[in-house]
């Protein structure tokens, strides 16, 4: 499992890097979120983003073509693609039509190592943002979800400058990596989201953490190296923490486990020095030997005759219980 975790983290080691900052300004001209094609001007301060009527010069039977910056694909249902954007500005409306064809796919890689832009509005149509769509984009401080987003790929946010994000309630899905090393103060997981996948929100600025009971499995390193993080509570219906979930939380001093976790993985909360309660319920049946490697401060909360107390004892870790 730790070999896989490297693997992954690996892929998106040029990203995991902190975000440089950048003094100018832009603005935004916009109409209904279409793609248009009128002049553009840009400076060293300013960027616009101003739109035309070049989607009505493309052809409906073309499978990619280039429209206004960006290479669109004609997709099997009827909606677009687009990838490979090719601008500038510092600020972007994403367009929620081309050719009187909803934009539902941000393909992966698609505004990559664009470090000029800083504030991103997605349009309501789209559906899926793909792998590393904005990786390395150090500069964006601020990105505006549309409310049909269900989907965002591995590695999509890496390495950037947002402080705040407000997920719409239709995300289902957020791959490995997905907003690792931003220095997100805030964060409220989606509702209808079930998994925390490897390293999701690792390297964020969050001082306390809620974990809704809809999220079922944190996995490997989900919140790990979070520098800032104080308190974690649970609600019912976690049932999982993985291997180095919470790992390098340097300030984490409290953790309140939801009354359904089953199992704690290795290293679920390794090197947290300043950990000193975790409350552990009767439900979990299994907790790894190196759960806590590393953190010998912490004492564990739990019913007598739990196994959590049975741990506490072969660990030599101190226990109350409650």
């Amino acid at each position: 499992m730790r070999e896989k975790q490297l693997k992954i983290v690996g892929t998106v080691l040029a990203v995991c890097l902190c975000a440089t900052a950048c003094g100018s300004t832009a603005s935004t001209t916009t109409e209904d979120n279409t793609v248009n094609s009128e002049t553009k001007e840009a400076s060293t301060e300013q960027a616009s983003v101003v739109q035309s009527q070049e989607t009505a010069e493309v052809s409906q039977d073309a499978k990619e073509t280039s429209v206004d910056n960006f290479t669109v694909t004609y997709l099997d249902d009827g909606t677009v693609m687009l990838s490979d954007y090719r601008g500038d500005e510092e600020s972007i409306i994403v367009p929620g039509e081309v050719n009187a064809k909803s934009v539902t796919v941000i393909e992966s890689n698609t505004f990559a190592n664009h470090a000029e832009l800083k504030s991103v509005i997605l349009p309501d149509s789209l559906i899926e943002i793909k792998s590393n769509a904005f990786i390395n984009c150090n500069n964006i401080t601020n990105v505006q979800f549309g409310n049909s987003l269900e989907i965002i790929g591995n590695g999509a946010f890496s390495s950037t400058k947002i402080e705040s994000i407000n997920f719409p309630e239709s995300i289902k899905e957020i791959g490995d990596v997905a907003f690792c090393w931003n220095p997100i103060k805030e964060l409220n997981i989606p509702h209808n989201l079930e998994v925390v996948h490897a390293s999701t929100f690792s390297c964020l600025d969050i001082e306390f953490l809620d974990v809704p009971g809809n999220i079922k499995n944190i996995e490997d390193e989900g919140f790990s190296d979070c520098k800032l993080l104080q308190e974690v509570t649970m609600e019912d219906g976690v049932e999982v923490i993985g291997e180095s979930a919470f790992k390098g939380c340097d300030v984490l001093e409290k953790v309140t486990l939801a009354s359904t976790v089953q199992s704690i993985g290795s290293d679920a909360f390794r090197e947290c020095p300043k950990l000193k309660e975790i409350f552990i319920p009767e439900s979990v049946t299994e907790i790894d030997p190196y759960a806590f490697y590393m953190s010998e401060n912490v004492t564990i909360y739990t019913p007598a005759g739990s196994y959590a107390e049975s741990f506490a004892i072969e660990n030599n870790i101190p226990y109350v219980n409650q």
